[in-house]
Order: structure tokens, then C-alpha cells, then sequence
């Protein structure tokens, strides 16, 4: 079964074709390192704008939005950013502060990753009265309280609405039916907006009499492989397992190859769409991928900031996916599987 995008890419193609370093794609120092002084263009431009996410160092996810962000910047002409507490899950506390630090420097806008709807009210409210345009980019809780959070704007995927569009995609896919078990390998289990992704699910299917197991995990890939081998032993061949990441996809198909399963044995699907997930496309363990379109987000989010300190305009909602993407002849004559188009876009 092929699936079509939902949303067609709207990457110029002249950007998925350039070099990252002539698109000026290099690495930003961190806030420390910093000067106090701004210089001629962040002047012109309305100061330095910031994009502060939490992940591991090396998540090839967030590269892709990295790269989004730095390719606009290069287009507007305009000083980026990009902050991460260097941590792999949980440390909302460190992000909190950094957003603190960043809000204390007075930028031109800010774009970040709102994992929790309670740790970063506060501060969001703060900058609001400062008069710094926020914006939440890739991550923001289903449900959240923007009275409490008053973001001005979302661009990214709202997860809970791909949980629940995955599993209208997979019930027939995969034929499940009452009494059988979707499992779910969650890497990222401290982050309420991943959780949404299996939530959305949840909303689907328990009405039909499929449950739903969540297997807590984390980005510890050989130890969470081992959890993921325990289950498998203890539980035999799932009907479905969902994988929140690539991370989780690894932790499952290393417990499941230590037992000798092949992808036959285990049908999976996943969230996200990077070099790791392509492999496992390719090799057959990874059937369909949520992708919500990385690049997108870092560049759309600081575009709208842009817009919002240039134009005076207001910044707007800007979805980003879900698209589903299948290892199809079709979807590989599109490109999505080159690994220049995967490193540098995510999709």
C-alpha cells in the first residue's frame, strides 16, 4: 500500500540542491560565548533571534530543523541562534533556564521547544510583557493553556491529530482488530507533546477493543534494546509496534534481532523521518513513517518572527505535517530517500 503526502514539501529546490555551507549553515556559539555588543546588521536587521529546542547532541531529527533555521537566517540576512541544553531527555529545568538567559539578552524574537505546558509559563508570560515575540516551534502540549502560555504562534505538527490520522492509516494496513495490542516504544516519555503522538492513538483504537501497551524507554539505545528484547520474550510477536523516534526504532529492532525476529515478526511504524529511520525503510523493518517535516520548522519559524519585527505583522499557525511516507517507487523517484535530501531536510 502506497501513501501520498498529505502536504507537499514547500523546500525550494534550490535549497534541498546547495551545499549546507553555501547556504552559510555553520555551527552558532553558544550564549556565553556571546558579545554584548550588537553589530551593524543585527541592528539593521531588529537584533539577534534565538531557537532553543532540548535534545540529544547528535539527533540527526533536530539537525534537519537546525538547518531550516540556519538557511532562513541566511536568506533574511539575519543573526540565528540556536541554543540546546546538550541534554538527551528531562531537562526541562536547563532549558527553562537558558530561556531565561536568552529573554534576559533582549533578542528580537525567540522560537522554542514548549515540551511541558506548566515549566515555561513563566517565562513566556515574561517575555510577552517584554515585548519579544515567542513563538513555540516543533513541541507544543495538546491542550495547552495559552492564557498561561501565551505563545503567539505554532509551527510544527499538532501530535495528537497525527496519532489519531496513524491510526485510521494502520488499523486496515495492518488488519487489526479487537482483542490484539499496539505497542508503543517511547524514548521520549518525559516530553508531553511525544506522548500525544501515542495518545492520539489511543483515541482511536480503544473503541474498537485494540489496546494500547507503552514501553518506557530512553535515548540509552542498548539498554532500551534490552527492555524491548524482555518484552518480546515475555510477550511474543506484537500485532504492531509504534515507535515514537528513531530511537525508539533502534531499541526495537536490536532486542528483536537478539531474538533472531526478522521484520516479518514484527510490524512496526514510526514518527519522524531521518537518515536512521530511511535505513530502516530501506531494510523492511519500518513499514510507514510519520514525517512532520524538520527543515520546515526551524525555517518557517524564524520567517514568521522575521515577519513579525520587520512587518509588524502577526505570527500565524503553520502546520507541518503529518505527512506518511512509505519506501515506495514512487516516493523514491521523489528523492525523499537520498541521503543529502535526509541529512540536510529530514525528509
Amino acid at each position: 500500500m502506497s501513501l501520498l503526502p498529505k502536504r507537499a514539501s514547500r523546500i525550494p529546490a534550490a535549497l534541498l540542491a546547495a551545499p549546507l555551507a553555501v547556504l552559510g549553515l555553520a555551527a552558532t556559539a553558544p550564549i556565553a560565548a556571546s558579545t554584548a555588543s550588537a553589530s551593524t546588521k543585527d541592528a539593521a536587521s531588529g537584533g539577534v533571534y534565538y531557537e532553543l529546542y532540548q535534545s540529544c547532541p547528535d539527533n540527526p531529527f533536530w539537525a534537519a530543523v537546525n538547518n531550516g533555521g540556519r538557511a532562513a537566517a541566511a536568506q533574511l540576512g539575519v543573526t540565528l541562534k540556536i541554543e540546546d541544553p546538550l541534554k538527551c531527555s528531562g531537562e526541562i529545568a536547563q532549558e527553562n533556564d537558558l530561556l531565561t538567559t536568552i529573554i534576559n539578552s533582549h533578542p528580537a524574537g525567540i522560537a522554542f521547544s514548549v515540551v511541558s505546558s506548566t515549566a515555561f509559563s513563566a517565562n513566556i508570560q515574561r517575555a510577552r510583557k517584554l515585548h519579544i515575540p515567542i513563538i513555540a516551534y516543533n513541541s507544543l502540549p495538546h491542550g495547552v493553556n495559552l492564557t498561561t502560555n501565551p505563545v503567539e504562534a505554532y509551527v510544527g505538527q499538532h501530535n495528537e491529530v497525527a496519532g489519531e490520522d496513524l491510526a485510521k492509516e494502520v488499523v486496515p494496513m495492518f488488519h487489526l482488530h479487537k482483542g490484539q495490542t499496539i505497542v508503543v516504544a517511547d524514548q521520549c516519555y518525559t516530553n508531553e507533546t511525544c506522548n500525544n503522538r501515542y495518545q492520539g492513538m489511543e483515541k482511536i483504537v480503544d473503541p474498537m477493543g485494540i489496546k494500547v501497551t507503552v514501553i518506557n524507554l530512553d535515548y540509552n539505545v542498548p539498554q532500551s534494546a534490552s527492555i524491548m528484547k524482555a518484552y518480546f520474550e515475555a510477550h511474543g510477536e506484537p500485532a504492531l509496534v509504534v515507535a515514537l523516534g528513531s530511537a525508539g526504532e533502534q531499541a526495537v529492532v536490536e532486542g528483536a534481532t537478539a531474538l533472531g525476529l526478522t521484520p516479518k515478526k514484527v510490524p512496526m511504524v514510526g514518527f519522524d523521518d531521518d537518515a536512521v529511520t530511511n535505513t530502516y525503510m530501506e531494510d523492511g523493518w519500518v513499514k510507514v513513517t510519520v514525517d512532520q517535516q524538520p527543515f520546515l520548522q526551524g525555517y518557517d519559524a524564524l520567517v514568521n518572527l522575521y515577519d513579525a519585527v520587520h512587518y509588524k505583522s502577526y505570527p500565524i499557525n503553520m502546520d507541518t505535517g503529518p505527512v506518511f511516507l512509505t519506501y515506495t517507487p514512487h516516493n523514491i523517484s521523489k528523492g525523499w530517500f537520498k541521503p543529502n535530501v535526509v541529512n540536510q531536510t529530514g525528509m
